[in-house]
């Protein structure tokens, strides 16, 4: 009973933030200051994303003043903007499939003046190429190319698009942009396809890692099937709370 109301309770939460915010991204009405460990941007979110995210400070501390970020699994550009707000000479790539979240993240960007510096690309991230359903849930973090995962925390499918897939070593020698210094990697289960197609990065540009580890709810071991990509590639595995750091010895 008492598991029930939680849910019910967080369940109304959500949707009520969710709400919120679809209706300020849609009208542009208020840009707000957005505080995190990394660096203070303006954004369209209701309330302060990420503002004391563990990766996300460890990944700013590690990150030189111009490196290359890749953002696989960027969703409204809350990593992205941190990144390159405090570091005049860093950039990101910021990897997002959700049509609605790329729309957000664009807006984001341009109410910071950050379009030189974060590239935006609509697709994404796996182990081979093509379209393939995306399910939009009604929690919209949720929404991945997997049903299960856009179906937890009781959430249920709001649509279901074909969006574009890429793998990463292909845009790496395809692409106009450089190879990237450190991964972040957030896909909702996916980060098993997202290192299989980007093993040869991996192998040759040896970025480090950053994967937040994603199980509940989900079908298969994704942790040790992440574990086993990245140490078959000669990566050593930095176990944190609800994340690891990911780096060649």
């Amino acid at each position: 009973m008492v598991k029930r109301t939680l849910r019910a309770a967080r369940s109304v939460g959500y949707r009520s933030y969710y709400r919120l915010a679809a209706a300020n991204y849609d009208r542009e009405l208020l840009a707000r200051r957005n505080r995190t460990p990394a660096g203070m941007f303006r954004c369209y979110e209701p309330l302060n994303r990420h503002g004391s995210d563990a990766m996300l400070a460890e990944l700013a501390a590690c990150c030189g003043p111009a490196a290359v970020v890749y953002d696989i699994g960027a969703n409204v550009g809350i990593y992205a903007l941190a990144l390159t707000s405090g570091a005049p000479d860093r950039r990101v790539v910021a990897f997002e499939p959700s049509p609605a979240a790329v729309e957000r993240l664009r807006r984001n960007v341009r109410a910071n003046d950050l379009e030189s510096r974060i590239d935006v690309l609509a697709c994404g991230v796996g182990d081979d190429a093509g379209d393939r359903p995306f399910y939009i849930s009604t929690y919209p973090e949720l929404s991945a190319f997997d049903r299960a995962s856009a179906t937890r925390w009781a959430a249920t499918v709001a649509d279901v698009q074909s969006v574009p897939i890429r793998r990463l070593d292909d845009i790496v020698v395809e692409a106009d942009i450089p190879p990237p210094d450190h991964l972040k990697i957030d896909v909702e289960g996916a980060a098993p396809a997202v290192l299989r197609g980007a093993r040869a990065t991996l192998e040759r540009h040896r970025p480090t890692v950053f994967v937040e580890i994603h199980d509940e709810g989900l079908a298969g071991d994704v942790p040790g099937k992440t574990r086993a990509i990245l140490e078959a590639v000669d990566y050593e595995v930095y176990e944190r709370e609800r994340y690891w750091r990911c780096e060649p010895p």
